[in-house]
C-alpha cells in the first residue's frame, strides 16, 4: 500500500491491520507525485509492485485514473460497505464519474482563514467580503495558489461562488504576500506579522491555538465553505501483485472498522457516518450533512476548474 508519508500512518494502520487478519502490510509513504513517478517507471518496465493506494485527488484523478491504472473497487467491496446511510453526506462517495474507482474515507470542511487575534477580532471579518476591507490591505498570507497545494482550492471556490471580481480584489488589490512555507505562513501570523493567513497548513494552524499562540480560525457567516478528503481517498491497482489481499485490505479501509483506523492514524474525519473517531478534531471541520459545500472532490473541479482558475491567477500575479 501505498500512502501519505505520515509516521503515525506508517506505525499505526499496518500494525492495525495484522492485528486484525494476520496479514504483513507494507506501507510506502511518500508524495503523490514522487509515488505516480516511480509507479510509471515500474510500469513501463513491466513491474507491478503495488496493490492499494491511498492519496490526494489530484493524483487519484489526473494520473493514476488518466492512465488506467484502477481496477474497479466496487466490485470488490460489500454492498452494505456502500449503502448510502453509511456516508456523512448520503449519497455516492464515489470522486470518479464511473463510480467505482475512487472512493472517499475522510471528509472535512477545509480551513476558510485564520485571524491573529492580537491584530483583528473574529467579529472584524466575519464574512469573505469583510476581508477587503482597505484597512487589511498589505495585511495577509496567503499560501501561494499558483503551486500545487490547498491553496488553490480556496480560491476556486471564490472563483465559482463569488466570481472573478471579487479574486482580482483579494489575490491582487489586497497585495498580500505569498509563501509556499507551510510552517512559516502560521509563524508570521502567530508572531503578528500579519492580520490574516488563507491556504495555510490546517495542522500548524491547529498547533498554534493548541499551544495558546493568539491565532482562530474564522468559519465565515454565510459561506461559502469547501470540502475535501485530503489524502483520504482510496483505489486499488488494476494489476495488483496480490488480488485477494488487495481485496482484503481495501474491504477493510472502506469498513467502519478500518475506516476508524486510517482516521485516526492521519488525524482526519471520516467520510462514513457510523464512525467515531477518539482523535479531537476542531468543529469547524466537522460537515453538516444538510449543507450546501463547495466540493473539491467533483469531476469538474480536478480536470479542469482548477487549473483554469490556477492560469488566471498566474495572469492576475505576473510579477508579484
Amino acid at each position: 500500500m501505498s500512502g501519505p508519508p505520515d509516521p503515525n500512518v506508517r506505525e499505526q494502520l499496518p500494525a492495525a491491520f495484522e492485528d486484525r487478519y494476520g496479514v504483513q502490510l507494507d506501507y510506502i509513504g511518500g508524495r503523490g507525485s514522487e509515488i505516480a513517478a516511480k509507479l510509471q517507471a515500474e510500469r513501463q518496465a513491466g513491474i507491478y509492485s503495488q496493490d492499494v493506494f491511498v492519496g490526494g485527488a489530484e493524483t487519484m484523478a489526473n494520473v493514476y485514473y488518466k492512465s488506467g491504472w484502477l481496477a474497479s473497487l466496487k466490485d470488490m467491496l460489500p454492498a452494505e460497505t456502500l449503502a448510502p446511510d453509511n456516508w456523512v453526506r448520503a449519497g455516492s462517495p464515489w470522486v470518479d464519474p464511473d463510480e467505482s474507482h475512487i472512493l472517499k474515507l475522510s471528509e472535512y470542511v477545509l480551513m476558510p482563514y485564520a485571524l491573529n487575534t492580537d491584530e483583528l477580532a473574529p467579529s472584524d471579518a466575519p464574512t469573505w467580503k469583510d476581508l477587503l476591507d482597505p484597512s487589511l490591505r498589505g495585511k495577509f498570507v496567503m499560501d501561494d495558489p499558483r503551486v500545487s497545494g490547498g491553496a488553490i482550492y480556496t480560491a476556486t471556490m471564490l472563483y465559482e461562488q463569488l466570481g472573478e471580481d471579487f479574486v482580482r480584489d483579494l489575490y491582487v488589490g489586497q497585495e498580500p504576500t505569498f509563501m509556499t512555507d507551510a510552517r512559516q505562513e502560521v509563524d508570521a501570523l502567530a508572531q503578528g506579522k500579519f492580520a490574516v493567513a488563507m491556504g495555510t497548513n490546517q495542522s500548524d494552524i491547529d498547533a498554534a491555538t493548541t499551544d495558546g499562540l493568539p491565532v482562530e480560525v474564522v468559519s465565515p457567516e454565510g459561506g461559502p465553505l469547501a470540502v475535501t478528503s485530503g489524502f483520504g481517498l482510496l483505489a486499488v491497482a488494476d494489476r495488483a501483485p496480490h488480488p485477494n489481499a488487495a481485496k482484503l485490505l481495501a474491504s477493510w479501509l472502506a469498513c467502519s472498522e478500518g475506516n476508524a483506523a486510517w482516521n485516526e492514524a492521519y488525524g482526519t474525519l471520516s467520510a462514513r457516518s457510523d464512525v467515531e473517531l477518539e482523535v479531537d478534531l476542531p468543529e469547524y471541520q466537522h460537515v453538516d450533512p444538510d449543507a450546501e459545500y463547495f466540493d473539491t472532490n467533483s469531476w469538474g473541479f480536478l480536470t479542469g476548474d482548477k487549473q483554469r482558475v490556477q492560469a488566471l491567477l498566474t495572469t492576475m500575479l505576473e510579477g508579484k
